[in-house]
């Protein structure tokens, strides 16, 4: 990948942020002036007052057709599958945020450090594109890649253009891309190019949590594994088991999104480090199941009741279990960070990986 593009991308972005926090401070500043510091809320540009589509174009034509479908497969899943059960599939399939109709149940998720598993993300947008490449036979011609990726940003788009799918999607359409023409494209250019392309195109995407999540948390799976494989192999544990494979995985991430947890919620689940490791694995089966379930909403309302009585037992264990590591001791604990905490911490933590990766290059 070039430098140059790089460089471009990086003077856009930081273009693009100075102009949103120049007009978010004079719309402070002028707010102050008039006396009306009241919360604010952002309009959808295609929506009217009683929530109906009343511009048309071809995003407002999506926009509905995005809608109208997730509301009629909505629909049909909570026909199909009890609550919370359907709230999960819903989350997990359409990245539909339902939890707000069982509270206790969205509780539980929190606690328990699970709460992430109800969004569309890279397993999904890699599941979609997989799925549709084997239909067509072959990953190496160009027209396939560009129909595949059109696909997913269908799906990213019909799910909301969460920022979880969407770098997911822009990660792997660079992947794909540069895989086909022969050229190495390493997961932290991709993960650094994704970031820079939503935020020139969306900069007050650099300020939302769910940006700033879903960027450490892939960064963490990125850098902080090889340490603790390391740590592991020095303790003489087997490296090579799915569980604690998992387990690593889980607590990069982790480790990596810590700060940004206690920042912004001032609590932080102590279980997760357990729970995501030993529940993570059904996710994949209810997400496979699940977009079948939606799919056969569409065909027959019958078809759909007999899907549900498949994907059912595996969502009421990802139920059960949540519940059970929500309900232990001190699951959950209160405390607090501020600015300069987060900054020291991720100091601290990057001063690890390079001297980590100091000693793994001489050692070489």
């Amino acid at each position: 990948m070039s430098k140059y593009v790089f460089a471009c991308l990086i003077l856009l972005a930081a273009y693009r942020i100075s102009n949103h926090v120049g007009w978010q401070v004079s719309e402070f500043m002028s707010r102050l002036s008039s006396g009306s510091l009241g919360g604010s809320r952002a309009v959808d540009p295609c929506l009217g007052p009683g929530g109906d589509v009343v511009r048309i174009n071809m995003y407002c034509d999506f926009v509905d057709f995005a809608r109208k479908f997730k509301l009629k497969a909505s629909t049909s899943i909570q026909a199909s599958l009890p609550s919370p059960h359907s709230e999960l599939v819903m989350g997990m399939v359409l990245g539909e945020d339902r939890l707000a109709q069982v509270p206790r149940y969205n509780d539980v998720l929190k606690t328990a450090g699970l709460i992430h598993v109800v969004v569309v993300s890279g397993y999904n947008i890699t599941l979609v594109f997989s799925l549709f490449i084997k239909a067509v036979g072959s990953q190496y011609k160009l027209r396939n890649i560009v129909l595949g990726a059109c696909l997913t940003f269908i799906y990213v788009g019909i799910s909301g253009f969460g920022i979880p799918g969407l770098r997911s999607w822009v990660m792997g359409t660079i992947a794909v891309v540069f895989k086909y023409y022969g050229r190495p494209a390493t997961g932290l250019k991709a993960l650094v190019f994704s970031a820079l392309v939503i935020v020139c195109l969306a900069p007050y995407q650099l300020f939302s949590v769910s940006f700033q999540l879903s960027f450490m948390a892939t960064l963490g799976i990125m850098v902080i594994p090889d340490i603790l494989n390391h740590i592991v192999g020095t303790l003489g544990i087997a490296k090579n088991t799915p569980l604690l494979s998992d387990f690593i995985t889980s607590l990069s991430a982790q480790l990596a999104v810590c700060p940004i947890l206690i920042y912004y919620f001032g609590s932080l689940s102590v279980v997760s480090f357990v729970a995501n490791p030993l529940v993570l694995w059904v996710v994949p089966l209810c997400t496979i199941l699940g977009g079948v379930l939606v799919a056969s909403t569409l065909v027959s309302s019958f078809l759909s009741y007999l899907i549900a009585l498949v994907i059912y037992p595996f969502l009421d264990l990802f139920v059960f279990a949540s519940e059970f590591f929500a309900s232990l001791p001190l699951s959950s604990i209160s405390v607090s960070m501020n600015g300069f905490g987060v900054l020291i911490y991720y100091a601290f933590l990057l001063i690890i990986l390079l001297a980590y990766r100091r000693r793994t290059l001489c050692g070489n």
